[in-house]
């Protein structure tokens, strides 16, 4: 218990009543055996399977429950509190956890999703600061790493149609934080890691944008629709690169290394990788960066200099958090079938079954997360927006419990170590021609159903 000794007490006794050691483990086993069933795979070799369900059983650790029996929570105030409508929760890793792991709970437990929301929001009151922290640890403020992550996840939630939140409470603390940490002061923000802040902050700015845009506040989804583009401010076209910002206006001066130089104006990265971060305006990014051909030679570039083991690298670095979207970039270039060879690829070399199963830390369920989508082949790009990427799935067939009592199946018909490439889809028996699914196709149930061969098929699913 977080709140006292009696909590802990009545935890105790309504948790293991018999003392019963076997028993207790019996009942953790089949408590495990029933989240797990949360999804099916079948096909391919056990040791797939074991990764798979090790990465899903990673992804459900946390956020942990924070709540006694009774109801009862430590406050951020330091007091005790009682809900009966949520399940608090702590250990938010929000830098990390909103590209792939909130988005996955959204399809296999939106409840936990709402809980981890009203949680933060709790959180912001009780605390008196009333806004969102981005990495919360037992009430804590922490700060650590940046952005507005919560903002993502509120925004994500939104969208989905999954918030059972007080909406102008939730926007209101979210709008403070936007105001608090972004872009608006100078239209990007300075040094230090100014990419990687303007970047991110950019992003959650759009997800404020049409969070007001859903609530009918035009005006300010107006305002924030403007600093979502605030990446512009720091892209250099005479150096093809974006480039960090002191706050008089000047760029920090161009290094021997480049785009490669690890933590020039970017956190735990290099611009090379943060630079690809501007999901919620794919077609402006593309433009700013010279135009579609460019854009895939690039990331063409980045991809066949990545050393094939995926530890730490100046290239695709998939230890680190900043380009998990990557691979699923070309889905939006018109060329999928490169979005389904490498997301297959890094499934294969990145996720081993062993101690050191994973090429950088978990990040509370992040990297396991990823793992979970893209070996079912699916994956958000800019969470706030509905798009799910359709990708090369690992196994021959993964059915997942969505919604209430509803299953989504993917088959992927002659899958195998060769047969990467989709050659057709059909979605619920008719032929499905585009490269993304929307999450409500996903959550009403049905039958994807693709047919895979050794070779692209440079024709489908190129129509965005």
């Amino acid at each position: 218990s977080f709140v006292s000794l009696e909590g802990a007490e009545k935890n105790l006794k309504a948790e293991i009543k018999d003392w019963d050691f076997d028993a207790v483990r019996s009942r953790a086993r089949s408590l495990w055996d029933t989240a797990l069933a949360k999804m099916d795979v079948s096909g391919r070799t056990d040791e797939q399977k074991v990764i798979f369900y090790t990465s899903l059983y990673h992804t459900m650790i946390d956020p942990r429950i924070y709540t006694d029996v009774d109801g009862q929570y430590m406050g951020a105030d330091g007091k005790a509190h009682k809900s009966d409508t949520f399940t608090k929760r702590t250990i938010f890793s929000g830098w990390d956890v909103f590209r792939s792991q909130m988005p996955l709970q959204t399809i296999i437990n939106p409840v936990l999703v709402n809980d981890l929301l009203k949680s933060l929001t709790t959180m912001a009151e009780e605390s008196g600061r009333e806004y969102y922290e981005r990495w919360e640890l037992l009430n804590a403020y922490s700060g650590c790493m940046l952005g507005n992550p919560a903002i993502s996840v509120l925004a994500d939630a939104y969208a989905k149609g999954i918030c059972s939140l007080d909406m102008e409470k939730a926007y209101r603390y979210a709008d403070k934080t936007s105001r608090m940490f972004g872009n608006a002061e100078l239209g990007y923000t300075p040094n230090p890691q100014s990419i990687s802040k303007t970047l991110e902050y950019a992003y959650t700015e759009w997800c404020m944008s049409q969070l007001a845009k859903s609530l009918g506040k035009q005006e300010d989804a107006v305002y924030y629709a403007k600093l979502a583009q605030s990446y512009r401010n720091l892209y250099d076209a005479e150096k093809h690169s974006f480039r960090p910002r002191e706050a008089n206006g000047r760029f920090e001066a161009w290094p021997e290394e480049g785009k490669l130089k690890e933590w020039y104006g970017c956190m735990e990265c290099n611009e090379l990788q943060q630079g690809w971060f501007v999901p919620h305006d794919i077609p402006g990014m593309v433009e700013l960066m010279g135009g579609t051909e460019r854009v895939i030679a690039d990331l063409d570039t980045m991809f066949d200099k990545t050393p094939t083991d995926f530890l730490w690298n100046a290239y695709y670095n998939h230890a680190n958090e900043p380009v998990h979207h990557v691979p699923f970039l070309y889905n939006h270039l018109g060329q999928p079938w490169k979005t389904q060879k490498w997301s297959r690829f890094i499934c294969d070399k990145a996720y081993k079954n062993k101690v050191e199963g994973l090429v950088g830390n978990e990040d509370v369920g992040q990297m396991s997360a990823w793992y979970v989508l893209a070996a079912c082949g699916l994956y958000p790009v800019c969470p706030g927006d509905t798009r799910y990427e359709i990708s090369s799935p690992v196994f021959e067939k993964t059915e997942i419990q969505v919604g209430e009592g509803n299953t989504f199946i993917i088959r992927a018909n002659r899958n195998t170590p060769e047969n990467t490439y989709i050659q057709s889809a059909k979605l619920n028996g008719m032929d499905y021609t585009r490269c993304y699914l929307d999450y409500r196709d996903i959550m009403k149930g049905g039958v994807l159903e693709l047919e895979m061969g050794p070779e692209p098929n440079t024709n489908w699913g190129v129509n965005n």
